[in-house]
């Protein structure tokens, strides 16, 4: 999983909120995101891998890298499980 290439799925879009906070938009309607998954959901562009993504959102803050892994996949999964979320290259999510 951490060289599959994530990108929101047609019809998402992640908005960036004042609050730091963002807001996903998709075709059942808008899901507010707290600010951790919007560190996630930004850098999420069909360029950067699983891995890239969770090394640099590990950089920016103090969570170690196995934690940082843990949520982002987590956050992952639970946007493909809502079909928010389609992923390249030939890795898929477990």
């Amino acid at each position: 999983m951490n060289s599959a290439t994530p990108a929101l799925a047609r019809g998402c879009r992640f908005r960036r909120s004042a609050n730091s906070a963002g807001t996903l938009l998709v075709p059942e309607g808008v899901v507010e995101l707290n600010s951790s998954a919007s560190a996630i959901v930004e850098l999420i562009d069909g360029k950067r891998t699983v891995e890239e993504i969770t090394l640099e959102l590990s950089e920016r803050t103090a969570l170690d890298l196995q934690s940082m892994s843990s949520d982002v996949q987590t956050l992952l999964q639970r946007l493909a499980a809502k079909c928010w979320l389609v992923v390249g290259d030939k890795a898929a999510l477990p």
